[in-house]
């Protein structure tokens, strides 16, 4: 199965806080089969996001979990219409969110798709097509990105 499908997708996630948006990304990756437990994967993301911020700037964020809990590489966007309170490096809340999820076998695979994102992260166009670019150009984008 790829790591990263259209499915994998929420466009318009509903949450107004952190918390929130990490418990629906959670639900999403349970509901995908990602993960054997969804409350595991949420606790994961909050316990890395006390270590240090995962709001890498420019309104993008990464949280990420490394864990048993965790069945396959996976990834998944996701877009909120306002503005979330992230911590983020610069100071600036978030909107868009690339999870990644990897079982804890398979470490290497998640410090290569951690570098090669946040690598993009500084180029503005990238930035761009992540927060304004329709369903099909993300998914276009962040699976060039992967490769």
């Amino acid at each position: 199965m790829a790591m990263f499908t259209k499915d994998n997708m929420i466009m318009d996630l509903q949450g107004t806080t952190q918390k929130e948006i990490l418990e629906d990304l959670a639900k999403k990756a349970y509901a995908m089969g990602a993960v054997k437990d969804a409350a595991a994967l949420f606790s994961d993301y909050l316990a890395r996001e006390e270590e240090s911020t995962t709001g890498f700037g420019n309104g993008v964020a990464i949280p990420h979990s490394k864990s048993d809990n965790n069945l396959k590489a996976t990834i998944i966007f996701g877009r909120s219409q306002q503005p979330i309170e992230w911590q983020s490096l610069d100071g600036q809340p978030a909107n868009t969110f690339i999870s990644l999820i990897v079982p804890t076998a398979e470490a290497g695979v998640h410090l290569q798709l951690l570098a090669k994102l946040s690598r993009q992260l500084v180029h503005p166009e990238f930035v761009d097509v992540l927060k304004n670019g329709s369903q099909g150009e993300v998914y276009e984008l962040i699976n060039k990105t992967i490769q």
